[in-house]
């Protein structure tokens, strides 16, 4: 697979496309007719091609009205999906609102879900204002720009997330912002050097 970037658009050419990301594509392109959206956390760093599972795909939007949710809720239930954590979607944007996560799935499956929540904060504003977008083919996904999720990741820090967050240093690395990188590093409190990612 090469990557390729030009401004905000990273273009993946001759990316072999699994069942996980035809998972993420047939969900954004439902999602994105009702809210603005950026993927985040770990399956960001599967989407370049790091080997490794997850069970939940994190999408942080931009805050909708009710009766946009219903619609949302309506499209999703009447095709393949279903919400794990309740049926009433009253209920679920009440959780939303609460700045709790639902999760939706392929009718029939738990996993893998897609993990939804509003915008709460500075970090999630930037995330959703400054989101890069991936091209597969046809096909497009929003991402939370390669220098929050390194350092996002290494605040997280799990071995997991501390891999991922190497894995996206290392393949982007002609393309990192470092001034930007060090920013969001300076603002999480965390370091780098001894893992190689070096500002």
């Amino acid at each position: 697979m090469d990557i390729v970037t030009s401004g905000k658009n990273i273009y993946l050419k001759n990316k072999v496309v699994s069942k996980l990301d035809l998972f993420v594509i047939d969900f954004i392109n439902i999602l994105k007719k009702y809210a603005d959206y950026t993927v985040v956390s770990g399956y960001v760093s599967i989407l370049f091609g790091r080997s490794r599972g997850t069970e939940d795909i994190d999408i942080l939007i931009k805050i909708i009205d009710l009766d946009t949710f219903i619609k949302f809720y309506k499209e999703l239930t009447g095709k393949k999906y279903w919400f794990l954590n309740a049926e009433n979607p009253m209920e679920l944007y009440g959780m939303l609102e609460d700045k709790l996560a639902i999760r939706i799935a392929a009718k029939e499956a738990v996993i893998p879900n897609i993990e939804i929540k509003f915008i709460k904060s500075d970090l999630d504003k930037a995330s959703l204002d400054e989101h890069k977008v991936v091209n597969i083919g046809k096909d497009t996904i929003n991402i939370s720009p390669i220098e929050l999720q390194i350092a996002f990741k290494l605040y997280l820090g799990s071995d997991k997330d501390i891999e991922d967050a190497v894995y996206l240093y290392e393949i982007f690395i002609k393309y990192i912002d470092k001034k930007k990188l060090n920013q969001y590093m300076n603002i999480l409190k965390v370091k780098g050097a001894k893992y190689g990612i070096e500002i």
